[in-house]
């Protein structure tokens, strides 16, 4: 195989991957609008929308990084996408340590009672 199939197929893989990221966050999106509680691979997930928009943010920064990689793309182009990943991959990032600073605090045990004392 070579260099430019290899990297042909890892294109195309990460691009599968981001739809499907998309497809998820899209997902979760629809069935959180219910108020029942949303699974997702079969856990149930604490703030949907929260999530969607990290994933979806993720998933739009990866498919453009991958449209950013043609050679034909204008310089002046490449250099406003560059901005445009870079609000992205930080939105995602933001969203999602959010999410993750909401969750702990959720599972974290409350009260006194929870604390053994000596």
């Amino acid at each position: 195989m070579t260099y430019e199939a290899a990297a042909t197929a890892l294109d195309i893989l990460l691009a599968s991957a981001a739809v499907a990221l998309l497809g998820c966050a899209a997902w979760t999106v629809i069935h959180s609008r219910r108020g029942s509680t949303v699974r997702l691979f079969g856990r149930p997930v604490r703030y949907p929308r929260l999530w969607a928009a990290g994933a979806a943010c993720m998933g739009f920064y990866a498919l453009l990084g991958l449209g950013n990689l043609t050679e034909a793309t204008p310089s002046a182009l490449r250099t406003l996408t560059r901005w445009i990943d870079a609000v992205l991959l930080l939105a995602a990032l933001l969203l999602l340590v959010a999410r993750w600073i909401l969750e702990y605090r959720a599972r974290r045990p409350h009260g006194h009672d929870q604390h053994a004392r000596p």
